[in-house]
């Protein structure tokens, strides 16, 4: 069961699959009720069928559409817990990147999410409790070389989560950023650039996995109440 005396209802966007799904089981296996968004219905089934029965809520849905959002709203109003996780990525040269590509990162790492956390924490602030967790990178301080694109969104969206936790701080609102490094997903997928699939194969360690990041979320969130986790860095073990 986790930390807190009383049993959370957590939001969890991205939770089909990678590091929100393993944060979904993660916590409603502790005990708490999850809240699941991501845009594969089946994937968000087969979720809810990982955790105790009951635990998970599935909530379809595309974050870019403003309609979904709106009728999810009274979701949002009864969240302690937002995990800020939607993400997506395409690997290449900046020069071989498109217009579409960067802005497709753009729309969902950065606009999506920050039009979902301000519909979250308007409720938050309502309550004068909460706590916000933005799943961002190691890239959003550091850039790497074929992921120019992707480092950027989290560059933006790193800002916006420490001007959140400026804003909400005097509403009683905790903001954790969390940062992994290379994680074990399929958010690589479509990244067939062969200057990636030869960085791909001459790696030399071994990519932290989705568990692990979990765990990390897991620690934030059972901080006393003094305590707010600013951020958490996570690297594979022999990584630079």
């Amino acid at each position: 069961m986790s930390a807190s005396s009383q049993k959370r209802t957590v939001l969890v966007s991205g939770a089909s699959a990678g590091i929100g799904r393993a944060c979904a089981v993660m916590l409603a296996r502790r005990g708490d009720t999850v809240i699941a968004m991501g845009r594969r219905v089946e994937a968000l089934q087969s979720l809810a069928n990982e955790a105790p029965a009951g635990s998970i809520e599935i909530l379809p849905g595309d974050l870019n559409d403003k309609a979904y959002l709106d009728r999810a709203d009274g979701h949002f109003a009864r969240c302690d817990v937002f995990i800020n996780n939607a993400g997506v990525l395409r690997y290449a040269p900046l020069m071989d990147l498109s217009d579409d590509d960067i802005a497709w990162m753009f729309q969902t790492n950065v606009m999506a999410a920050v039009q979902l956390t301000r519909r979250v924490a308007r409720h938050m602030v309502a309550r004068q409790s909460g706590h916000i967790v933005f799943m961002t990178s190691i890239a959003a301080r550091e850039i790497y070389r074929l992921a120019s694109g992707y480092c950027a969104t989290k560059h933006a969206l790193s800002a916006f989560a420490r001007s959140f936790r400026l804003e909400l701080q005097g509403f009683g609102i905790k903001v954790t950023e969390v940062a992994p490094g290379m994680v074990d997903t399929n958010i690589r997928e479509g990244s067939d650039h062969p200057a990636v699939v030869a960085a791909m194969q001459a790696r030399r360690f071994s990519p932290l996995t989705s568990d692990e990041v979990a765990s990390a979320v897991v620690y934030a969130l059972e901080s006393t109440p003094n305590l707010c986790p600013d951020l958490i860095e996570l690297r594979p073990l022999g990584s630079v």
